[in-house]
């Protein structure tokens, strides 16, 4: 009588591989066109500044180290928790990952950061001129009041501690000769304000140049606030 065929080993499935969530896909993608935009607009250059976007309690999703952001790719967004480990993703996160961190958990209210080095503004800081603040109705709305941080040797914990007593009641912080920071509830509206604070600093530049930069009065600013929905001042 002939045997019966032995039955072939059906060799293991593959466990099956973790599926990045739709939101998640979207704000990788929102992260690569604002490091691309960033890019086009020289606010960057080769490997500097790096983003990040709140992504839940615990997670955010950051550029990686030393990549030149105008050829970002999806792979070079790292996901992360609150200690900045990474948890998807290879590769090293950005060296200024602690400024990010900080600045999260100082204003629960921030969902995105964006930080560049954008030429005029940190050339202001450079010669010692003040922040360019409320030299135009525009920026006095985008931007708000601009914080000045002393220098602090970049990718070391020098830099969360110098933007500590700036963070709670500013948007937009320039770090001395080093770039700025521009924290926003999207990543459009930060990058809007980076972009916003070099063109104000270019406007100051050449109000210098002319002879007199003056910043509008505060009452005039306080009217343009209230004008466009936001409350005054508090001084």
């Amino acid at each position: 009588m002939a045997r019966a065929p032995r039955p072939r080993a059906v060799p293991p499935r593959p466990a099956p591989r973790a599926r990045t969530a739709p939101r998640e896909r979207a704000l990788v993608t929102a992260v690569v066109e604002t490091c691309h935009r960033l890019a086009a607009l020289d606010l960057i250059g080769a490997g500097e500044g790096n983003v990040s976007v709140r992504l839940g309690p615990d997670a955010f999703l950051v550029t990686a180290s030393g990549v030149n952001k105008g050829l970002l790719r999806p792979g070079h967004v790292l996901r992360i928790d609150g200690a900045g480990t990474v948890t998807r993703g290879a590769g090293r996160p950005s060296t200024e990952l602690r400024m990010h961190l900080a600045a999260y958990a100082a204003r629960p209210d921030v969902e995105a950061i964006v930080h560049a080095h954008p030429i005029t503004a940190v050339a202001l800081t450079v010669a010692g001129v003040p922040p360019p603040n409320d030299l135009v109705p525009e920026a006095a709305v985008t931007l708000g009041e601009i914080a000045l941080a002393p220098f602090a040797t970049p990718g070391t914990g020098e830099v969360p501690a110098s933007l500590a007593p700036y963070l709670a009641r500013h948007d937009v912080l320039l770090l001395e000769r080093h770039g700025a920071l521009a924290l926003g509830r999207t990543l459009p509206e930060a990058l809007d304000r980076m972009e916003t604070l070099e063109r104000v600093a270019r406007i100051a530049l050449a109000a210098r140049l002319a002879g007199r930069c003056t910043p509008l009065p505060a009452d005039a600013v306080d009217r343009v606030l209230v004008a466009a929905g936001r409350p005054a001042r508090r001084r």
